[in-house]
């Protein structure tokens, strides 16, 4: 939104400059004073949802997608009062979506950034926070064989090891997936990866069991 304004306030300038060259001056005095007002509302222009309540409705999340600022937090599920920042980033495509376990102390946090990644990190309830485990070291890839593409050319990447939190399991372990999917020339290949893993008492992760499937779709 920040952007297409300052597209627009440059359009209207070079506008009247071509156009009316008489009154560009006092065009140009006028832009002075109203662009900031116009770029401070564009700026603010966020959207903002409360989604994924806990399951014992303590908790919820609030998202905020702005133009150059976007963030998760952990918020009251009564007052909606922020909690603490789950996370945040300046990258313009990032989207979230969170998966609780059924005793509201665990979730697994999905973070899609633009086009094709997700990546999955497990939260622990720790006290009044919820701590971090990250499950970057831990999940193993979904590579597509080479043999699969019989030599032919898939130029177009459709998803690249993305990370799905699937369920939770009532041994407190997390099923995850992990996709590629790779097209062309009328042809989709497809690895689907699933793992279990397993969390001990201090939190560490461990992936405790893995099996892959492949796909050949034709169009």
């Amino acid at each position: 939104m920040l952007g297409l304004a300052m597209i627009f306030l440059r359009t209207v300038w070079r506008f009247i400059c071509r156009t009316r060259p008489a009154v560009a001056p006092f065009i140009a005095v006028f832009l002075f004073v109203a662009a900031p007002g116009v770029l401070a509302a564009a700026k603010n222009d966020v959207k903002e949802n409360v989604d994924w309540r806990s399951p014992d409705g303590k908790l919820a999340f609030r998202t905020s997608y702005g133009e150059d600022q976007r963030s998760i937090d952990l918020i009251d599920g009564k007052s909606s009062k922020k909690l603490q920042r789950i996370d945040e980033t300046d990258m313009g495509q990032t989207y979230w979506d969170v998966l609780w376990a059924p005793d509201s102390k665990r979730f697994a946090l999905m973070t899609r950034i633009g086009h094709p990644v997700q990546g999955v990190d497990v939260f622990f309830q720790r006290g009044g926070a919820f701590q971090k485990i990250d499950l970057a070291d831990n999940l193993p890839k979904a590579e597509i064989p080479e043999k699969l593409k019989q030599g032919k050319d898939f130029p177009h990447v459709s998803a690249a090891n993305w990370e799905t939190a699937e369920r939770w399991k009532k041994d407190g372990s997390l099923v995850v997936s992990i996709a590629t999917w790779i097209d062309g020339a009328g042809t989709t290949l497809k690895a689907t990866r699933t793992v279990v893993v397993r969390f001990d008492r201090a939190g560490k992760a461990k992936v405790v069991k893995s099996t892959i499937k492949y796909e050949t779709e034709n169009d």
